[in-house]
């Protein structure tokens, strides 16, 4: 695709401002915050020593201790945060005047303990004197999720480069819906340096508690406590983890402490199922009825049920308290026609197996899913969930929340998720999610351009048409549904005003459907006013890849880290034609012989065609893989760069014929501009 991207419409974003107005009343519980000591169950931690300057300094802003400890060893899930820290410049006095603590007042109580400043080695409590408001703030609307998450702000007066401002806080409680087994997760790096990082679990010896952590080198040590054990790691000078751009999704940069009371994957199986047994709720009466009229294959059923719910009911989730897990009936789905992604599996659930078609719930990772298959097993390695089905000896995996699908069930594309938990309280491993089909991987973008010359060889007509199959047939489609053909046909435009700066449309954007299959047709038509560049008296016409050279993009962050995200497997096939009216109007430029390449990652040929009124450039460009490694990063570049001259290909356009008329009237206009000059 252009790499238009897909921008959300307002018309959806007032709708959720909305729904939130209408449904806040009703959902909002009174979000307050008490103050206390520290728990006498927290391990005193001593704040580092040592002279302002002598630690890392990241934005003038001195972090000292991060001190982060979980109690699990009473009846509600208590953890308590210590940060200190000293702003040594302007940029990390602005950020520390301000300190915001997050928390669920649904489920969770916030209790301050502290807030002091120490100046010239005074300490002054800051907490009565601190101003604090409350607020709920939903930063996840943008992805139309309203979970309830309240901020208190304390606002600090009088705060000066060089003190030490320290505070404390806990959060008690956690969603009761996650069942009576504890579990979480705790960076062991943060985007900036910080000179000491303690991290501490305290948990009842009867209760099995299994931790690791995600690089395997950071020792974590215990000792008990009566009838306690209590875990720990103690990091000092953690230096600041730099982001990387084109890092992928599945891929955490930052390195991780995990903990959990489930012993495998069983058990948290058995906690999903009491969530998803209303999934046995029948299919509601109208959809029912809609469901009994499609004839067909139980694939192609399957297919038309799921895009009838992702077409239908739009997505909207509710994450408040209890439904951050628990799925609404279908019903209830059905009739107010909008859902999270469990309350559309749900609903999709139910229409499957109401078409005789056994379904069930998958539990996935949107996100850090590449070996989620060797950690800890619990609730929290999951944010999303899907459908899976058998038909025919083979396993389905479709997400209702995906947008724009179309076509048989093989031809939809398949969520990159990895892996799955499905659903039926007795599996004990992950599932692997694999394709049905190789095209529910992969993608093709087919284009032919042709460029019409007219007779003055200096002006053209361009028209364009281009089959999107696959994934970027959906991609195209989504950022079809979000605009009007005005705007579409503008932003079209503005791609190929790139490399022909003259250019003006002549037709609206076209975009239609291949009947049967998940593929869309564009096309595109416009006015060239001047063609190439010029060199004298003809013009050099470069003919780009237009379409290969949007879908390869490149980091900013050159010296990897971390791997750099690929396409997977995509094929453009781009075509570029031009016909000129009159033989000898095309002359061929020497040197410009093509070369294939092919690496891991991408195989790309250019093939010339030649005739005397017209050239054709065959472009092929195919990713193979998802990810460049880090250490192979260099040589990615140098097959990039060999690529770059590959990407042209230029003809020159002969010389306009000029009359003898022509020819008086430009002597005579030179001679007239020369006079003037004196």
């Amino acid at each position: 695709m252009k790499q238009i991207l897909l921008a959300r419409s307002v018309a959806r974003t007032l709708w959720s401002m909305v729904a939130l107005l209408v449904m806040s009343p009703a959902l909002a519980a009174p979000a307050e915050y008490t103050t206390a000591p520290r728990p006498d169950w927290v391990q005193p931690v001593e704040v580092p020593k040592g002279k302002a300057g002598a630690g890392p300094v990241d934005d003038g802003l001195r972090n000292l201790l991060l001190d982060s400890q979980i109690n699990l060893s009473g009846d509600r899930k208590e953890r308590f945060f210590r940060f200190v820290m000293q702003p040594l410049r302007q940029q990390g006095l602005q950020q520390i005047s301000s300190i915001s603590l997050g928390f669920s007042p649904a489920y969770e109580e916030l209790v301050i303990h502290d807030v002091s400043v120490v100046r010239d080695g005074v300490r002054s409590d800051r907490l009565a004197t601190a101003d604090i408001k409350l607020f709920q703030r939903e930063e996840e609307l943008d992805r139309d999720l309203y979970a309830e998450r309240w901020t208190a702000m304390l606002l600090l007066k009088d705060l000066r480069i060089g003190d030490i401002v320290e505070y404390s806080y806990t959060v008690r409680g956690s969603n009761p819906v996650l069942g009576d087994k504890y579990f979480g997760r705790e960076l062991l790096a943060w985007g900036v340096a910080i000179e000491q990082m303690y991290i501490g679990l305290l948990s009842p010896k009867a209760q099995p508690l299994y931790v690791r952590t995600s690089d395997g080198a950071t020792r974590v040590r215990q000792r008990h406590e009566g009838s306690l054990t209590r875990y720990w790691v103690d990091i000092r000078n953690s230096a600041a983890l730099r982001q990387e751009d084109g890092v992928p999704e599945w891929l955490s940069p930052y390195p991780y402490l995990e903990y959990t009371q489930y012993a495998d994957w069983r058990q948290v199986n058995g906690w999903a199922n009491t969530l998803y047994g209303a999934t046995a709720d029948p299919v509601p009466a109208e959809f029912a009825r809609w469901l009994q009229e499609l004839r067909g294959t139980p694939a192609y059923k399957a297919a038309m049920a799921t895009q009838w719910i992702q077409e239908h009911i739009r997505y909207f989730g509710i994450e408040h308290g209890v439904n951050s897990h628990l799925p609404s009936s279908p019903l209830e789905t059905y009739e107010r026609r909008f859902g999270d992604c469990k309350d559309k599996t749900v609903l999709l659930i139910a229409a499957l197996r109401y078409l005789g078609i056994e379904a069930h719930p998958a539990l996935v990772s949107s996100v850090e899913n590449l070996d989620l298959d060797v950690r800890l097993p619990s609730p929290g390695q999951f944010d999303h969930v899907i459908t899976t089905f058998l038909l025919d000896g083979k396993r389905y995996w479709v997400d209702p929340t995906a947008t724009s699908q179309n076509g048989e069930l093989e031809a939809m594309s398949l969520p990159d998720f990895n892996w799955a938990l499905v659903v039926n309280g007795e599996g004990e491993q992950l599932t692997r999610i694999e394709a049905v089909t190789p095209e529910q991987l992969s993608a093709r973008i087919s284009v032919e351009e042709t460029l019409i010359l007219d007779d003055n060889r200096q002006s053209a007509v361009l028209e364009v048409v281009s089959h999107y199959v696959g994934w970027s047939a959906e991609d195209m489609r989504a950022y079809a549904g979000y605009r009007d053909v005005d705007t579409i046909t503008n932003d079209f435009l503005q791609f190929y005003a790139r490399y022909f700066p003259a250019i003006e449309k002549l037709d609206p954007v076209e975009i239609s459907e291949v009947d049967g299959r998940n593929e869309l047709r564009v096309r595109e038509k416009y006015r060239l006013r001047n063609v190439g560049e010029s060199g004298g008296a003809q013009n050099l016409l470069k003919l780009a890849a237009a379409s290969v050279v949007a879908n390869i993009s490149l980091p900013k962050a050159r010296q990897r880290t971390y791997p750099f995200r690929l396409p997977g497997k995509l094929e453009v096939d781009e075509r570029f034609t031009v016909i000129a009216k009159n033989s000898g109007d095309l002359r061929w430029l020497n040197g410009q012989n093509a070369e294939t390449i092919a690496n891991p990652w991408f195989e790309f040929s250019r093939e010339v065609e030649k005739a005397p009124q017209q050239v054709t450039v065959n472009y092929r460009y195919q990713s193979l893989d998802k990810s460049v490694a880090p250490e192979q990063f260099a040589e990615y570049l140098q097959a990039i760069d060999r690529l770059d001259p590959s990407l042209t290909y230029s003809v020159w356009l002969a010389p306009v014929s000029v009359t003898p008329s022509e020819r008086r009237d430009r002597a005579r206009n030179l001679a007239r501009d020369l006079l003037e000059r004196k």
